[in-house]
């Protein structure tokens, strides 16, 4: 194996393979790095209302857990073996710390799937929940516990109680290896007031460690370790032909994509494809006896590369309809004097900003109610041809004659 910068390459049967990636953590690269390059985008795109995604993928005993996880430490020199999760978190909170005139509520959940059953691992003494699908909430879990934390300590804590839960197991090649795929998702909300109208951001933070992809004959399951191993590589290949398929509509290939094959690719639907910021790590070693699991988890961190998701902010504006409408005439002004050539009094940035999406939301809002009216007015009428027709059979009924 050959890592140069952003390349790897295998040689493999006297033949080389070469993957290209945004980005290679070498072996002695520290969970600072680490969380600079991925874990700090995410927090900044989630803070400004995009949906955000960061999963680990790879074979049993590769690192998915201690990248997403590392060691919880609060002092001494493990604290700088703290993983992805404590990180974003500590991150999260100094951004809501900083933000003086902006409202945060910050809320988490925790779950995993086990031989396709969903566990609440804040409630694991509950029944197996259920995935449902809204339109205007997407892909959620029913009945899953959401608890609204106001500290990084408090995240922590909740990660803690919720591990203890979780279902690890013995195999040859790991000794605490992960028998089921944990999501913790975070969901942010932000408001900003200003002149009495509030603008409203929410995003969605999922925080996905995958159970690994085990061989028989290399990690010696048998028992009831067989049959989990069973379920974890049946998930992962139902996640794959996802992929796949996911990659070949974009090509321009007529697919269908069996996001239902399995709960995990259900609840990934809006991270895979849909709109997220979506960051997959794929965790590999360098043993020769995993070469065949190396080769399969960079063919798929290959695919997944092509995927394009359609990201969109999730933002919404709240105030009278005075004041939304005070703001309206105020730029239809500004755009007189502009087209006119005259100088306006310069508008910061955000206020700019924020004003066109005042304007957005309001157009958005007129044109519903045109819609809606629409379909009033074209019910009113198939009432009335109703009604016509019922009097005019009425007066038929009467002029008939009588025998």
């Amino acid at each position: 194996m050959c890592i140069r910068d952003s390349s790897i390459t295998l040689d493999i049967k006297s033949e080389a393979k070469t993957f290209n990636f945004d980005y290679i953590a070498a072996e002695n690269s520290m969970q600072e790095e680490i969380f600079s390059r991925i874990g700090k985008p995410l927090v900044d795109s989630c803070v400004h209302g995009y949906n955000a995604t960061l999963f680990a993928y790879g074979q049993t005993g590769a690192g998915k857990t201690f990248t997403i996880e590392g060691v919880c430490a609060e002092h001494g020199e493990e604290r700088k073996l703290r993983g992805l999760m404590p990180r974003i978190f500590e991150e999260i909170f100094c951004v809501v710390e900083r933000s003086k005139d902006v409202e945060y509520i910050v809320k988490c959940s925790y779950l995993e799937i086990y031989q396709e059953m969903i566990v609440d691992l804040l409630n694991p003494q509950g029944e197996s929940l259920h995935i449902r699908e809204d339109m205007k909430k997407g892909v959620y879990v029913e009945n899953l516990i959401e608890e609204t934390v106001e500290s990084g300590k408090e995240l922590l804590d909740l990660l803690n109680r919720g591990k203890v839960n979780r279902h690890v197991g013995a195999t040859a090649m790991n000794k605490e290896s992960s028998r089921s795929h944990s999501v913790f998702t975070l969901h942010l909300e932000s408001r900003h007031k200003r002149d009495g109208v509030v603008n409203i951001l929410s995003s969605r933070f999922h925080i996905i460690d995958l159970a690994g992809s085990e061989r028989q004959k290399l990690t010696n399951a048998v028992g009831e370790r067989l049959k989990e191993a069973g379920k974890i590589n049946r998930s992962l290949l139902a996640l794959g032909n996802v992929i796949n398929s996911i990659v070949s509509v974009h090509q321009g290939k007529s697919r269908h994509i069996h996001y239902r094959d399995s709960k995990l690719t259900f609840l990934l639907k809006d991270s895979l494809g849909g709109n997220s910021r979506t960051v997959v790590i794929a965790n590999i070693a360098q043993s020769a006896l995993s070469l065949g699991e190396t080769l399969s988890t960079l063919n798929f961190a290959k695919r997944v590369k092509l995927i394009k998701n359609k990201v969109v902010v999730n933002e919404d504006t709240a105030g009278t309809v005075l004041l939304l409408q005070q703001e309206i005439k105020r730029l239809k002004s500004e755009i007189v004097s502009l087209k006119a050539g005259n100088l306006i009094e310069p508008v910061k940035y955000e206020r700019k900003s924020e004003a066109e999406k005042l304007l957005k939301s309001a157009i958005e809002l007129r044109e519903e109610d045109a819609k809606m009216y629409g379909e009033l007015s074209k019910e009113r009428e198939n009432l009335l041809e109703m009604l016509r027709k019922s009097v005019k059979r009425c007066q038929c009924e009467r002029a008939r004659p009588m025998y």
